[in-house]
């Protein structure tokens, strides 16, 4: 007898059994919690690209960021918007599988129609720049968690009316 004849042969059917079911929810959390840290580092990059602006640093130094009284509270939100996306890389992998798609779709919802809103209203004002761009991306990353969630959603409502 030889040693082959011992060790278990791996099937891609073995894949898509109950096991693969586990697989697929690490895949949709792995796959999520990636994009949220794309979204942060787009959400960042915009920031850092605002800054080269044409006379964006010498109003930044008069205290006003696009307009608007450059305060603590002000600091905070601009803080909020990439600290919720890396939040939100871990939450994916930590909480359960039909709670997390619900989680990342309000939330990638609300980036993407929130990046939407203020990339159009630039783009309508005329204005378009790396700054810009990179909302742009984050609202697309947002956008698709959402496309994802509701992949993920539909496939294990598939699966439960299957077993009824």
């Amino acid at each position: 007898m030889t040693e082959e004849k011992s060790r278990p042969e791996l099937k891609v059917a073995d894949l898509v059994s109950a096991e693969g079911e586990a697989l697929s929810a690490l895949s949709f959390r792995t796959r999520v919690a990636v994009l949220w840290v794309a979204v942060a580092v787009a959400l960042s990059t915009s920031m850092l690209l605002s800054v080269f602006a044409p006379g964006a640093v010498e109003e930044m130094l008069a205290g006003e960021l696009e307009g608007e009284a450059l305060t603590d509270a002000a600091g905070f939100g601009l803080a909020l918007t990439v600290i919720i996306p890396v939040v939100m890389a871990a939450v994916t992998l930590l909480i359960r599988d039909r709670m997390n798609r619900y989680v990342n779709l309000i939330i990638g919802l609300a980036y993407g129609l929130v990046g939407s809103f203020i990339a159009a209203g630039e783009i309508l004002g005329g204005h378009f720049d790396g700054h810009i761009l990179m909302t742009v991306v984050a609202c697309v990353l947002g956008f698709l968690i959402v496309a994802l969630g509701l992949i993920g959603l539909r496939k294990s409502t598939d699966r439960s009316s299957l077993h009824t």
